[in-house]
Order: C-alpha cells, then structure tokens, then sequence
C-alpha cells in the first residue's frame, strides 16, 4: 500500500513539476509560498520563490506537500533533512551561468549556503512550522582577509606611486601617527595648525576618539610633518586642479577631490580615501588583482594603524603608551597611572627611526655583481665594451683598462669570439660553447678558428 502512494506522489509531483517549470509566478501565487513573500520587496520576493523551489526541487515534493510532511513527520526530521540540503548545497549544487567566475563549479560558500537555509527556515515559520537553529558549521575568515605588517620601506613604495599629495600626506599620519580613518576624516585644520607654526617636531595631536569616547595624545614624525605642510601650502596657494583656499581653524584637513566635490571643499570621504588606498597598494605591488576585490582592503588605512602599533611595540614602548597613542580604553588600574604628554613623547622620538622612510637604506648591488652583469650581457649579445671599466684576466688575474680581446700581460684570449662550430657569440675564455656544448678547453686550439682582422 506504501508503495503505491510514493507511486501516486511521484507521477503528483511530476505533473505539478511541468507545470510550475512553465510559470515561475504559479509557483509564488501558491498558498504556502505566497505567506513568505507579503510585505518584501521585489528582489527578496524573487529570490525567496526560487530558493524554495530549489528546496522542492531537490526534495521532490510541492510546497504543500512539505508543509504536510513537517505536520506528519515532526520538527527533528525536518532539520536533518534541511541539514541534508546544506551538505548538498556545500558539496554537490552546481554554479549557474551568473556565478561569475566559479560558474561551472561545484559548492557553495558556506555563508551562501548558509543563506538560503535561513529562507527555507522562513519558509516553514510562515507556515506555522518552528524550526530552530541548526548549529551549521560557522565559516571562518580567509587568512587572504587578514591585513599585512606594512614596514617602512613598503610604505616608501606606496609613497613612491602616489599621484595626490592628499593620499601620501594620510599614508603617512595613518603610518607615523596611529591614526585610524574616523581620527583622518574628522581632523580640522585646527588640529594642527599651532604645531605647524611653531616648527613642532614630533607634532603632538590632541584627539577624541569616538568609539572609545576617550581623550588622548597621539603624534606626527617629520616625514608625515613635511608632507602636510606642503599639502597646506598647496590648498592655500591652489593648483590646477583646486582653486586657491582660505583655511580656517575649522576647515577640514583632507578635502574630497571628486571631480564631483571639487570645488564645495567638502570632507573626506571613507569610501573614497579607500578607493585610493586599494589603487596605491595595488600600485605599489603589495596586493594582488584579485585582493583588490576584496571588501577588506589588507593594505590600508587599519592595516598602517596597526603596522603602527607593531613597530612601537617591536621598539620597547610599554604597551600602555601604545594603547594610549592609538586611543584605546585603558585597564582600570593603568588609568591611574596614564602616562604623561612628555613621556609618550619621549618613548615616541626613541621608537621613530623604525618609522621614518628616511632612514631606508637601500642597499647597491655590489660592483663585482655589476660587473658580472655586464660581462654575461656582452657575452651573450657579442658586443664590445670599450667603456673604461677595470676588468681582470680569467688566466693571470691582471686587472685591465678595457674589454682587451687578447690579455697584454700573459697573451690569453679574452675577447668575444665566434663559437667554431654553431657560430654563435661567446667569450673566448670559456672551456665550451653554452650553445652548442662544444668543447673550448685547450687555449691553443682556440687560435685556429678566431678570424683573421679580430686581434
């Protein structure tokens, strides 16, 4: 008798299965879909209708046949067959043509998956069916997510492909200051402008950190200093791009430079100053295409603030005088004892060499490695160099003015020469041809070939 009724139910659901293929809206004017999607919006509507198709779909049931199999079978059932769904979700479910560019594949993300359980949930509340939390496995963050240790020498490349003096002058507060993106949008000139007057260095800033609610004393070294004064000097004296400015004490300090926003002199904007990080970074080589698209940015702005942290930390500054340059909630028992504008101050000079990009030092490559350099590049091309350079003989080991083709001090050939059996070019101390492998070693058979007119 079982057997007949999963019979009648199969051809039931065929049937109902051709018909709702045939129209989409059929499948959300029924009763049981139709009290999920009241009061949404046009997209949740239409997204909504087709996750649940896609339950029914994989179940093999209509909409109202699952309500029913809820009533008859329980709670419990149901979530393991929704826990059933998800591991189908995670593994099997193949990515449509709009999956951009995992299209084709196979798996959902577990937070995609994760979604469209919570439909289905909703699917089954609305229908007077309570299923409660399925404890699906949480996703965890990428480690591509996590931001990078940003040292001197790569905010000096990121310095380096900066076009806006605006964006190198916020690298460099945001690198040698602390500061976070809220401290650099709100900044008034006034913030700065005594410190810049009296030639304060480092510069001290006294700032409110609003997601602390916090008062505290962060600073400027001079590299950030230099910077911002000429961005200053830049409003105030316009360019071709900005008209000349009158800065108050009130005026903003980084100003939008949106074609759009231009000349309204208006504040900063987070998702601008953004934009530029993402294509400074990217720029500079420390993300990647892919990285780009990412919603976290893993060189930016927090990134800087906490490269920031690390290098004090690294320095020896006790950890309470970072957390107060950086404007973080103190411990109860240090709030007492919080350290002095002069102290921080002092701890600050002795850790800011780790911070300034002056104090990069790029080393040269060494002059035995030029030279290497040169002579495989002459070798290879065949090309004669009468530069000047002191090269030394490979037989003697005399030094020599210039690219002498036969050593004056012990008569050994030196020079570039023709290989006798590939012709290709090589010098004509060598053993054997790199070309060809042809075998060089004895020094007197190497005159038989060299052309007549070479020496």
């Amino acid at each position: 008798m079982e057997k007949v009724t999963e019979k009648a139910i199969d051809v039931d659901w065929v049937e109902a299965k051709a018909e709702l293929e045939r129209d989409d809206d059929a499948f959300s004017d029924t009763k049981e879909v139709r009290v999920t999607l009241v009061g949404r919006g046009r997209k949740i509507r239409e997204n909504r209708a087709r996750l649940i198709k896609l339950y029914c779909n994989w179940r093999a049931r209509s909409p109202g046949e699952l309500i029913e199999e809820a009533k008859r079978v329980g709670v419990k059932d149901t979530e393991l067959k929704l826990k059933e769904f998800y591991d189908w979700l995670r593994t099997d479910y193949l990515i449509p043509e709009k999956g951009g560019k995992r299209k084709g594949e196979r798996g959902l993300a577990p937070r995609s998956a994760g979604r469209i359980i919570e439909d289905i949930r909703v699917f089954y509340k609305e229908n007077e069916i309570s299923i409660g939390n399925l404890h699906l496995p949480t996703p965890r963050k990428l480690k591509e997510n996590f931001r990078k240790f940003l040292s001197a020498q790569d905010v000096k490349r990121m310095i380096a492909v900066c076009e806006r003096l605006r964006d190198r002058t916020i690298i460099l507060c945001a690198f040698q200051g602390g500061l976070g993106m809220k401290e650099l949008i709100t900044l008034n000139y006034g913030d700065v402008a005594e410190g810049l007057e009296k030639g304060e260095v480092p510069l001290t800033l006294h700032l409110m950190r609003e997601k602390e609610g916090i008062e505290y004393y962060t600073f400027l070294g001079e590299d950030a200093i230099d910077s911002l004064s000429c961005y200053i000097k830049l409003r105030k004296k316009g360019s071709r791009y900005l008209d000349p400015e009158d800065i108050k004490r009130d005026s903003p300090l980084f100003i939008s430079e949106s074609n759009r926003r231009r000349k309204e002199r208006v504040r900063a904007y987070e998702s601008g100053i953004n934009r530029a990080m993402q294509a400074v970074a990217l720029k500079a080589g420390l993300i990647s295409e892919e990285e780009k698209g990412r919603t976290i940015n893993t060189a930016g702005i927090h990134a800087l603030r906490a490269s920031f942290s690390t290098l004090l930390r690294d320095q020896g500054v006790p950890p309470d005088y970072v957390e107060e340059m950086l404007g973080h909630k103190l411990p109860y028992d240090s709030a007492y004892m919080r350290a002095t504008v002069n102290r921080l101050k002092e701890a600050y000079m002795k850790a800011y060499p780790a911070l300034s990009i002056k104090q990069v030092f790029e080393k040269p490559p060494q002059k035995e490695e030029i030279d290497e350099r040169i002579k495989a590049y002459l070798a290879r091309v065949g090309i004669t160099n009468n530069n000047g350079r002191v090269y030394k003989c490979p037989s003697c080991s005399s030094n020599l003015d210039q690219n002498w083709n036969v050593c004056p001090h012990c008569g050994s050939d030196i020079g570039v020469k023709k290989c006798p059996s590939c012709n290709s070019s090589i010098a004509a101390s060598w053993k054997f041809c790199p070309y060809c492998k042809q075998n060089l070693n004895n020094q007197k058979y190497i005159h038989d070939w060299i052309p007549r007119g070479d020496t």
